[in-house]
């Protein structure tokens, strides 16, 4: 075996692809770390948990938001941009709520940009008299102070409840 310090340093690019952008790292590149994450979460869920996913949570998405709803429900799909996200998610979901959602965060672990948020909500009701409490699990990319990909699971049968 050989010994660390005398191993050579060898400089890399490291390069990491999701399925919506390739990201590079080097020296030019700066990662957040957990803390930066944490607390850009901490402060918009703690504003969306008392005022719903509206205006301040929009505020909060980059302008090239992408957001991947999973599953095959009336939602479900991928949405390049905060104002299609606005219009085809969030605009037809506030339309057919009697009661807005209000998140209650059961989990928060951050790596670097990317959490796994997973958070409930209860005591929400469709105008069709669907209950539409549910838990949900997000994964969120956080760049600066704005959240800039999101891929969110949902319960299926409660999202086409809804939209029956």
């Amino acid at each position: 075996m050989i010994p660390i310090s005398n191993s050579p340093v060898v400089s890399t690019r490291v390069v990491c692809h999701t399925p919506t952008r390739q990201l590079q790292f080097g020296p030019q590149w700066s990662v957040m770390d957990n803390g930066s994450t944490r607390a850009v979460l901490d402060d918009i869920f703690s504003s969306v948990s008392e005022s719903g996913f509206g205006a301040t949570f929009l505020d909060r998405l980059a302008d090239d938001l992408v957001f991947t709803a999973t599953g095959t429900s009336p939602l479900a799909g991928r949405y390049t941009s905060k104002a299609e996200y606005h219009e085809k998610v969030l605009a037809r979901l506030h339309e057919r709520l009697a009661t807005p959602i209000r998140p209650a965060i059961e989990q928060l672990l951050v790596d670097g940009e990317w959490a796994t948020v997973r958070f409930r909500s209860e005591g929400v009701r469709g105008h069709n008299g669907s209950d539409f409490s549910m838990q949900y699990c997000w994964l969120i990319r956080v760049v600066g102070d704005r959240i800039v990909e999101i891929i969110g699971f949902y319960d299926t049968k409660k999202m086409v409840d809804l939209f029956a």
